[in-house]
């Protein structure tokens, strides 16, 4: 049996390389001459969206794609999920920072033309769009058989989603409110989502098959998988619109080191003492890969796909909201004066950063 990486990075992925790429990114943040005065940039690179200024409205735009879950999906040969999860990839992070998602666009490169996987993949994408109320206005399809490979002799395919959402200013939400004592309530994930599967993949094929069933899950490995990520963006935008809550985060890749992204002083970090119990295809993944809870925190979701940070005060009318849209929610941790993200489970404390 070949070595199992037990990290992200050992896997192939890096976030902190990642971070480095973000910083050059923001040398081009307004160092462009562009001379377009109504329209002025607003967050700096690495929030969860691009914000454009025009008059008293915020225009906000994301992209992103859905990773190497693609690669289950072309071994287990079902699709759909995959245009659940670009949509929601998109609609997830626009409502981080206040905006109402209105509109999306695909670009989906192809090994060769495929009737059932892009009608599956596409069933998804409408589903979901008419679930989050977003106007699907355009797409892309490109065949490039020399870029683009399937897994195991499959059909090839990517896919990245383009989602526009709109704000006025005052609705914006960028961390610049959080407070120490301020709640961090964790909305549940629906498993893995779209992040992680690099680790994920490389730990679990190596002892299970796709189409196994495994006792701790109660159900077969590539179906667990194949899970949708969770949409949360109607139930935030519900909360926003009724209450002001101080900062807003879609747990993904890099997982609970996300919550930095808010943090606009270094006197502000996360502490989340009250984490519940990891779901069993966490467990799973951590017990075939003997991976640190470390790692396990910096890599996935661990079961909470979504932080709400608010003041005490409009807890329990945030949990109530969670409810009334069928997500399990719980209050997790709290705001402290000190930067990081600190992580208490099972009695074991753990920095993350």
């Amino acid at each position: 049996m070949k070595k199992l990486p037990k990290s992200y990075k050992e896997a192939g992925v890096d976030i902190e390389k990642i971070r480095m790429l973000h910083k050059v990114y923001r040398q081009t943040f307004g160092g462009i001459n562009v001379k377009i005065p109504e329209f002025k940039p607003v967050l700096q690179i690495g929030h969860y969206a691009g914000v454009l200024e025009y008059g008293d409205d915020y225009f906000a735009f994301h992209v992103d794609g859905v990773g190497t879950k693609i690669l289950v999906a072309q071994m287990m040969n079902y699709y759909e999920t995959i245009g659940q999860d670009v949509v929601a990839m998109g609609v997830n992070d626009l409502v981080c920072i206040g905006a109402k998602p209105v509109a999306f666009m695909d670009y989906l490169a192809i090994e060769k033309p495929n009737k059932k996987m892009i009608s599956e993949i596409i069933n998804g994408i409408r589903k979901a769009a008419e679930q989050t109320n977003v106007h699907v206005i355009a797409g892309e399809t490109a065949v490039i058989p020399e870029m683009i490979k399937g897994a195991k002799k499959l059909h090839g395919f990517d896919i990245v989603g383009f989602t526009f959402g709109h704000l006025k200013k005052d609705d914006l939400v960028d961390g610049s409110r959080i407070q120490k004592n301020d709640v961090i309530i964790g909305l549940e994930s629906n498993g893995l989502h779209s992040n992680g599967y690099t680790l994920a993949r490389k730990i679990l094929l190596e002892k299970y098959s796709l189409t196994e069933k495994i006792p701790e899950l109660g159900g077969i490995l590539g179906e667990e998988l194949l899970k949708p990520t969770r949409i949360y963006s109607n139930c935030i935008l519900e909360i926003t619109k009724n209450l002001q809550v101080n900062g807003l985060a879609h747990i993904t890749g890099g997982g609970f080191t996300k919550l930095l992204r808010l943090s606009k002083s270094k006197d502000i970090g996360f502490s989340l003492e009250k984490f519940p119990l990891l779901p069993p295809i966490f467990k799973l993944i951590m017990k075939t890969g003997d991976i640190s809870i470390s790692e396990m925190f910096k890599t996935f979701n661990c079961g909470i796909g979504f932080c709400i940070i608010a003041d005490k005060a409009i807890e329990e009318e945030i949990l109530e909201i969670c409810a009334k849209h069928n997500i399990n929610a719980y209050t997790i941790g709290k705001v402290v004066n000190k930067r990081g993200v600190f992580v208490k489970y099972k009695g074991r404390k753990i920095v993350l950063y």
